[in-house]
């Protein structure tokens, strides 16, 4: 495949201007902090034959209105959340001599963008051959903040190289332009309303100001940019929009210097007025320089433990830190926001947290940046009340049923047979919060908050199910979608059965380990909950006589009806009737023995010791001849399972369709936003897939193959106060202790101590 940018291990480079393919390259350009995320849009926004989308959205901010169904009924999902595009405060514009800036326009030479995955940057340069006669080497450097989570700065360079020429520098600050969307795509957000109310705009001397509201939640959103130039400078106040316009003569050797700061803040209804803490906030940031030091040191460290190196394959290579950088910018820090299924590079699936959150991202912030894993479970925990009202809502008297799609934690999509109906959500929650504390031994987080999340989920479920005379007393749930989309309202999922019983298990192990470690958090639990011991009987019962569908002929039916629907042979579906979402009505697909995505296959990878290697080889093969891998979360579970079950080639193939999907724009769709579980999935994939990583009862165990088309690779992961490194060639695999106390690991079924 023809790589769209230049392979660099630590860079993403673009050469030269693609009016075609901006759209595409405004997400890849996006920079991020968990709270800001900024497109990597043009300074100058447009250019002449140019298709560009705009944004700058602030996790956790959205707007909603109602959802209108055509027939309604009781319980349905009743607003829209949709993430804000807030107003614009990285643009510039240049003007020489009268002529403004537009490279579909104007003769620009060596136009570069360089997005920097060790400093944290984008830089953009080229030189500019102006109508007046000048030449102009412009360089425009940008970032957002990873230490500072309300800041962003700007820095423009120009130096003229020949000629003379006045260059005037316009800086604004405007409301977004909302871009229209395609009405027939259910995964973006045409067709809603999603201004923002401009209240006021003005400057305070350098300091730009802008206030805005959404008009149905609640929030204002203040910005305010300082401009730091030692040059005279004006401003002008228009109706929705401030500007701030310096100009300068320059002759051969001079140079225009500008540095923007940018600081963005939030309050809710109610809350004090929060512009005058923007305001504050950008007169007192740090200059560019030493911004960018602290994103270097701050990226410095996330690499030292998160590294990743192929011997071998440099694109492959770049890919995989390209998707972990990301995704450690994307990630909410606070407890108060999560990571969106586009993160904050675009408004595909309108800003909402998925499931997809704990099952596949979490996992990699769990052996990189723990406690970047406990905030977003913090998260999880801050929307526990809504979870509950949710399950009173849904019929269920005790428990809390987390939302398939949120921003604030209720409940926003309108289709609930793919949607509310993936109770699977609560388990993916549940494990997660085992997970972290198998990984961390963060007791007091267990105590704090995820032993209610535990106790909560797993009422949920217990409430869910019986026990059925039908199926011999064993404890079953019906009507629920699992993670394959393309098969709901069923009956004994068996990726839900299976997180259901470990949830159970974890609430009883938990509550006990909190009684004999914590009593004190144990009484406070038990009175806050209204918990009994009798309730961990329950659960524990459950679990030991959960059902799942018997294998027939060796094939285990994903759930109890999966096997008795019409065959639909992939070879038949033309590509361009994928995905089969966009091109059949729902019946049709459901009533096809036909999977969107990985399913049992993915409780396979996670629940692995419950099925031979036999089994797993069988099931393999056979789910991979009826999976379309419709949605980006598939490729890489195949991939894992694969490896496990030695099939390398097979596994490599997968691999190769997730690691490099919005580098190289594979599903065509990487200008509505990256595909963040993907990305995740792929740094899956290197560490449990090829790596062999399980965390079996506490210990970090191995099992490594190497792919013949490399001759080497090394990981990093940080595992209970230890970073630990594998490092895998076609001789074997060795680890390395580079921080922490001794450990013992098993690496190919041996037990080694690291020290």
């Amino acid at each position: 495949m023809k790589h769209p940018y230049s392979i660099d291990p630590w860079a993403i480079v673009e050469a030269g201007f693609s009016p075609e393919k901006l759209r595409e390259s405004e997400s890849v350009f996006a920079l991020a902090n968990g709270f800001i995320g900024m497109r990597g849009n043009l300074e100058e926004r447009e250019a002449a034959g140019a298709n560009t989308i705009e944004g700058t959205f602030l996790n956790g901010v959205f707007d909603s209105e109602p959802i209108t169904y055509g027939e309604a009924a009781y319980g349905y999902a009743k607003n829209h959340e949709t993430i804000c595009n807030v107003m614009d405060a990285k643009s510039l514009l240049l003007v020489a001599d009268e002529e403004a800036l537009d490279l579909g326009l104007c003769v620009v030479m060596a136009h570069s963008r360089t997005l920097d995955m060790r400093a944290g940057t984008l830089r953009r340069r080229f030189l500019w051959h102006t109508l007046s006669g000048s030449s102009l080497d412009v360089e425009i450097e940008r970032l957002v903040s990873l230490t500072h989570q309300e800041l962003a700065a700007v820095r423009l360079r120009v130096r003229c190289l020949s000629g003379a020429c006045a260059v005037s520098v316009v800086s604004d600050l405007s409301p977004a332009v909302i871009a229209a969307g395609d009405p027939n795509d259910p995964r973006n957000a045409a067709g809603k309303d999603r201004r923002l109310l401009t209240v006021s705009c003005g400057a305070q001397g350098p300091v730009l100001t802008m206030q805005q509201h959404t008009k149905n939640t609640g929030f204002t959103i203040n910005c305010a940019v300082e401009h730091r130039c030692s040059l005279p400078f004006s401003t002008r106040c228009g109706a929705d929009a401030v500007t701030w316009v310096a100009t300068r003569e320059l002759e051969a050797g001079d140079e225009l210097l500008l540095e923007k700061s940018i600081c963005y803040t939030v309050s809710r209804a109610g809350e004090a007025d929060a512009l005058p803490q923007a305001v504050d906030g950008c007169r007192a940031a740090p200059d560019f320089d030493t911004l960018a030091a602290e994103q270097r040191a701050y990226l410095d460290a996330f690499w030292e433990g998160a590294g990743m190196e192929i011997d071998g394959d440099d694109a492959l290579l770049q890919g995989l830190r390209f998707n972990l950088f990301h995704l450690i910018q994307s990630a909410g820090r606070d407890g108060k926001r999560n990571i969106a299924a586009k993160g904050l590079t675009g408004e595909g699936y309108e800003g909402h947290t998925f499931w997809d959150t704990e099952a596949y991202i979490l996992p990699v912030f769990l052996y990189t940046e723990p406690q970047l894993a406990r905030r977003l479970l913090e998260y999880r925990y801050a929307s526990l009340p809504k979870a509950r009202a949710r399950a009173r809502v849904m019929g269920h008297p005790r428990g809390a049923l987390f939302p398939w799609r949120t921003i604030d934690g209720e409940e926003c999509s309108a289709y609930f047979p793919a949607g509310s109906a993936q109770y699977h959500i609560d388990g993916d929650i549940a494990l997660a919060v085992r997970d972290y504390f198998l990984v961390t031994e963060d007791l007091d987080f267990l105590a704090a908050y995820g032993a209610e999340i535990l106790v909560e989920t797993a009422r949920l479920f217990y409430d869910l199910g019986f026990f059925s005379e039908a199926k011999g007393g064993r404890f079953v749930l019906n009507c629920v979608t699992g993670p394959d989309e393309y098969n709901v309202m069923v009956d004994n999922n068996v990726y839900t059965n299976a997180v259901a019983e470990e949830n159970f298990r974890s609430a009883a192990a938990v509550m006990a380990l909190i009684k004999n470690r914590r009593p004190e958090d144990y009484v406070r639990l038990c009175a806050a909950l209204d918990y009994a011991p009798s309730e961990a009987d329950d659960w524990l019962v459950a679990a030991e006589r959960m059902y799942y569908p018997p294998a027939r002929d060796g094939i285990y039916p994903q759930d109890d009806g999966f096997l008795e629907r019409k065959p639909w042979p992939l070879d038949s579906i033309p590509a361009e009737m994928r995905p089969l979402l966009m091109h059949y009505h729902g019946l049709t697909i459901y009533r096809h023995r036909i999977c969107k995505q990985a399913d049992l296959i993915l409780a396979m990878t996670l629940f692995g010791e419950r099925y031979s290697l036999e089994e797993k080889k069988k099931n393999f093969a056979f789910y991979d001849s009826v999976t379309t891998h419709d949605s980006s979360l598939s490729m890489a579970v195949f991939s894992i399972l694969a490896n496990e079950i030695g099939e390398t080639d097979t596994a490599y193939r997968y691999f190769m369709s997730c690691a490099r999907l919005d580098l190289d724009d594979m599903h065509h769709n990487t200008k509505d936003g990256l595909h963040m579980a993907n990305m995740a999935g792929a740094w899956n994939c290197m560490t449990k897939g090829f790596g062999g990583m399980r965390c079996r009862d506490g210990t970090l165990c191995f099992a490594p193959v190497c792919p013949p088309q490399w001759k080497g690779y090394a990981f990093r992961v940080r595992f209970r106060g230890r970073t630990i490194e594998v490092r895998v060639g076609a001789e074997g695999a060795s680890y390395r202790l580079l921080s922490g106390e001794p450990i013992a690991i098993i690496a190919d079924g041996q037990t080694l101590t690291l020290s």
